[in-house]
Formats: structure tokens, sequence, C-alpha cells
């Protein structure tokens, strides 16, 4: 299930982002016009910014036990932060600085850990409770800087890789002939690849809802309701300086989006978040342009207010080292 351009090469969209981007860029008279959309995020959260502090900005209710670690830091004091975090296996770990999924892992148990960290050496990584709720969604939000009013605009629901058993085939088989699963079987850790599943059996190929990982998103905008905006209009209200992106959460039915304490916030973007809806099935090309130019549009204004009287403290000069430092990473 997906539609004509979901695996086309990435640059189909990039092109148009980096070309509206300058375009925005010119017209406010400001390269890093980003940085002034999400104030309190590193980079508007467009690149180099930490996850970490990015969650923190939220109520603790609504995250999940989390630790920051150091790759130079002794194993010994990594498990004793594990500890203190009440972490307990399996858990995931990913980088604190990166997207797309890379670097996301599900750990199982302590060996898992050291080969983890002896493989991927990356500065600072995020340890993270593993949420056992049933559904994931990404949320894209708009706070308008000038009103407050906050909005919703794009709700779309993660469905996480898998097959369904015919009680004959095995599961390496039923990876094999999914024309989406068999893209991804090098990421594929199904355990005993000859079991055959009972019929109508789910077999789950990953627990996360990454799209690099085989996810499959579906536009779910049309179930935004008012007591919804309402619910993360809550969790927003000490949040300062974070006005456009995508929470990525985990409830268990739809309807707890109507709660905020039943919400588990997964991960915070910020100006790097796609309107993933735009990758639904039923979805073409143009409608996937036309929804980033609104998209960008909105980001347009809010850096455009954000920028009056304080163009000065988001210096270009800071944003190109940064960039650096991405890029040797």
């Amino acid at each position: 299930m997906h539609n004509s351009f979901e695996f086309a090469h990435a640059w189909w969209f990039h092109v148009p982002m980096f070309v509206l981007g300058v375009s925005w860029a010119i017209r406010l008279r400001k390269a890093n016009f980003f940085a002034a959309v999400n104030p309190s995020l590193g980079n508007g959260g467009l690149y180099n910014y930490s996850k970490f502090e990015a969650q923190n900005h939220f109520p603790k209710i609504n995250l999940p036990n989390t630790c920051l670690i150091h790759s130079e830091e002794n194993f010994d004091v990594i498990l004793s932060k594990i500890n203190a975090e009440n972490l307990n296996y399996p858990f995931i770990i990913k980088p604190d600085v990166g997207e797309r999924g890379k670097g996301v892992k599900l750990i199982q148990n302590q060996g898992e850990l050291e080969i983890y960290l002896t493989e991927q050496p990356i500065e600072a990584c995020l340890i993270q409770e593993f949420i056992e709720k049933a559904q994931e969604y990404g949320v894209f939000f708009l706070k308008n800087p000038m009103t407050g009013k906050f909005s919703i605009p794009s709700l779309t629901r993660k469905i996480s890789l898998q097959v369904i058993g015919d009680g004959i085939s095995s599961i390496s088989e039923l990876i094999q002939n999914h024309p989406r699963a068999s893209r991804y079987q090098n990421l594929i850790q199904a355990g005993d690849s000859n079991h055959i599943p009972l019929h109508n059996e789910v077999v789950k190929l990953s627990p996360m809802g990454n799209h690099c990982k085989g996810a499959v998103f579906l536009d779910y905008s049309a179930y935004i309701s008012s007591e919804m905006i309402a619910s993360f209009e809550q969790i927003f209200e000490a949040v300062e300086g974070i006005n456009y992106g995508r929470l990525d959460v985990k409830v268990d039915e739809l309807s707890d989006l109507c709660d905020p304490e039943n919400i588990i916030i997964l991960e915070v973007n910020g100006a790097n978040a796609e309107p993933i809806h735009m990758y639904s099935p039923e979805k073409n090309y143009q409608d996937g342009l036309k929804t980033i130019n609104s998209y960008f549009q909105n980001m347009g204004m809010m850096a455009k207010h954000n920028l009056v009287g304080r163009r000065r403290q988001f210096r270009e000069t800071d944003t190109w080292r940064s960039l650096m430092q991405y890029l040797k990473k």
C-alpha cells in the first residue's frame, strides 16, 4: 500500500523545499529565518538541535522516562543513569541529534546496548522507555505567535511495518512476497523467519513508526476535532517559543488524543517537520507540493512576526557554524 511518489528519491521534495526556503529568505532578508520560527529550539528545529532539550519543554506527564548519555562516559555510568530513570529492557535508543529514524533501535538486553554503543559511537544518545501503547500518530501543530491561537492542520496515523499470515507461508516468504516489506528486508529482525503464522495473524516486523523503516502513513486529518485541539492546547500551555512542528505521540486509541493525560510524546520535531499526511496512499505528488507550499507560508509568516525588533538575536554566523558542525557528523 503506497502512492506513486512515496518511494521516489527524497530530492523530489527536497528540491522544492530548498527553493521555497530560499524564496522566503530573500523575502524576509534573513538567510536563517527558520531559526525565528521556534526560538526555543536550536536552529528553529531545522537541524542540529537536541531532541532531549526539545522534549523537556513539555509536561513530564506526557513524556516517556528518558536519560541522556554520552559516548565518552564509562559503561557503568551509563547503566547508573538507566537505573536512575527506572528504565527497563526493552527500551529505545537514538541519537540526540538526528532525523529520519537514523540510528533508532529497540534494545532488548545489556549485550545489545554494548554492541550499539560500540558500533555507533555517537556523541550523545537518548535512552527512552519503550511505550507499549497501541497506536502512533504524527500531530502537526501551529501556534500563531501573534494571537496565540493553536491549531492542528494535519493528523497522521503511523502503522509500523507488518505482514499478515496465511497459514501456509513462513515469515520469510511473507516478507519476500509483500510489496512493502520486501523493500526493507535488510532492516527487519523477525525472530524465527521460518515460523509459519496462523491465517490472519498479524506479525509486526518493526516496533517503530518511522517511514524509513517501512511504516505506512495514513491521513487521519478528518478526525481532528475541537476536543483534540483543546487537549493539545492544554499540553502547550507552559510551552514557549515552539510554534511550528510535529509531535510524534502514542496512545491506546484514537479517542485518547482528546485527553492530554493519555498522550505520550515520543519526539518533538521543529522546522524540519514534514506534513507527513502527504505520504498517505491516496495522495499524489501535486498534492504534496501544494501542502509543502502552504506549510512554508505558515513558517514564513511566523518568522516574519518573530523577527520584528529581534533580528540580531538570530545571527547567521551562529547558524552557519552549527550547520558546519552538523555536516561533519
